[in-house]
């Protein structure tokens, strides 16, 4: 194993030579090829805590919690909403009714598996994609599908495609687990352009300006334009022999610069207007994966000057300038943290709710939601998502179930089965939730 190992370390350093760069343009610097090849040598892992010291332990609050007032939102247009993945407290009508349930749309071919989708929202128009490759336009307002669109049809009709999308004005931007990426024009459903990286593309879709951003299932680095789809850049960062299941991350801050994380557990803090690596940290745990270095991490977050990311293992800090850790704590989720004010809100999808200070990494309070026999995991299913509307915490579960949470404590306000199992994550909007429920229907609530 060990030679194996030694075996695929050593290709990942012959890449250096065989990169397409323009070096016309003088895209890829000495600069950032020395950065890779120092961290690739070292081969230095963090030791972030060992298995036995996560934090599972119940504290009660004795901090005064104040949160960031509301802000209303109108639209849902990607991944985690914004390019910093920041989903602050949003507004929501706090009626907790369901006022709509449209008919079976998507196709339910395939088994879910890990929900990991969100869907998209653009004035009253809802999109999304089903495993059998099929992209929706569905007009709340109307009841009725606007458009409906399917790339692969012919070649692909038998295997399940993970698909990424996001709105950039009137471009629906998708890329996808098979290796394509292309444009669908948002009002119409009609193809404006399509391209093929030959390997799947596994990360959410960011973008600046002209530019889209994007990751493969190697941690091959992308970056496209968006008019044409015509490849700007790519570099390899670290290669892992298996394969995440999961979306890599990516966020962008207000100062030009881009940060990812590898399915190999590395940070990358890049400069997307100089194409300069800020910065690269290797952050993943000696005992969070096994030799093959496969790395599972939450959302990255981006908030002032700080970076925010939870492993398999832990929960940390770091500065966005130069990648120092401002703080760790033993308790890794994959689920979105919210932050709001001088909070952290996290949550596992065991059901293990914590509130952190973000200056000091204080555990402010924390609390086990699924303890009695009313209230369990295996009735309610694992949590797939964390969120901050009109002065609660909402989360969902596998199973079709709503929780409200005081924000103060920790304490559960109340819970319902709104559905008998969701196909993607809620998002919020309009005062709004949607999701898509696991036949494959629309539901809101106000």
């Amino acid at each position: 194993m060990k030679n194996l190992l030694s075996f695929f370390l050593t290709l990942s350093l012959i890449f250096l030579n065989n990169c397409s760069f323009d070096n016309k343009t003088g895209i890829w610097k000495e600069h950032n090829k020395a950065i890779i090849e120092k961290a690739k040598s070292k081969q230095k892992i963090e030791k972030i805590f060992k298995k036995n010291e996560i934090f599972d332990q119940e504290t009660e609050s004795k901090d005064i919690v104040i949160i960031s007032e509301k802000e209303e939102n109108r639209d849902w247009l990607e991944y985690n909403f914004v390019e910093s993945n920041n989903v602050s407290h949003l507004e929501y009508q706090n009626n907790k009714n369901r006022i709509f349930k449209s008919k079976k749309i998507g196709k339910k071919k395939y088994s879910i598996g890990n929900i990991d989708s969100e869907p998209l929202v653009l004035k009253d128009n809802i999109i999304f994609a089903d495993l059998s490759g099929n992209i929706y336009n569905y007009s709340t307002q109307r009841k009725k599908l606007v458009w409906k669109f399917n790339f692969y049809k012919k070649k692909f009709k038998n295997i399940p495609v993970k698909i990424n999308l996001k709105i950039i004005l009137k471009n629906l931007i998708v890329s996808d687990s098979l290796g394509y990426f292309y444009n669908i024009n948002i009002d119409t459903g009609q193809l404006i352009w399509a391209k093929n990286q030959g390997v799947p593309l596994t990360s959410a879709i960011k973008s600046y300006s002209e530019k889209i951003f994007l990751l493969n299932q190697d941690n091959k680095f992308y970056i496209f334009e968006k008019n044409n789809g015509k490849k700007i850049l790519d570099f390899e960062t670290f290669p892992v022999i298996l394969k995440k299941n999961n979306k890599q991350t990516l966020a962008l801050d207000s100062r030009d610069n881009l940060y990812f994380v590898t399915s190999a557990g590395q940070v990358f803090s890049l400069n997307h207007q100089n194409y300069r690596i800020n910065w690269l940290r290797n952050i993943k745990s000696a005992g969070s994966s096994d030799e093959f270095g496969l790395f599972y991490s939450s959302p990255i977050i981006i908030k002032d000057n700080s970076v925010y990311l939870s492993s398999s293992q832990s929960t940390m800090s770091l500065d966005s300038f130069s990648g120092k850790t401002n703080w760790e704590i033993p308790f890794g989720t994959r689920i979105r943290p919210v932050i709001s004010n001088r909070f952290i809100f996290l949550v596992s999808k065991e059901g293990f709710i914590l509130n952190v200070d973000i200056s000091s990494g204080k555990i402010i309070w924390s609390k086990k939601l699924f303890k009695s026999k009313e209230v369990n995991l295996k009735k309610m299913g694992e949590v797939i998502s964390l969120f901050l509307i009109s002065d609660q915490l909402f989360l969902s579960t596998k199973n079709g179930y709503f929780f409200f949470i005081n924000y103060e404590n920790g304490e559960i306000l109340n819970y319902a089965k709104v559905a008998k199992g969701f196909y993607s994550k809620p998002v919020v909007t309009n005062k709004k939730i949607y999701i898509i429920d696991k036949n494959m229907s629309v539901l809101i609530f106000n």
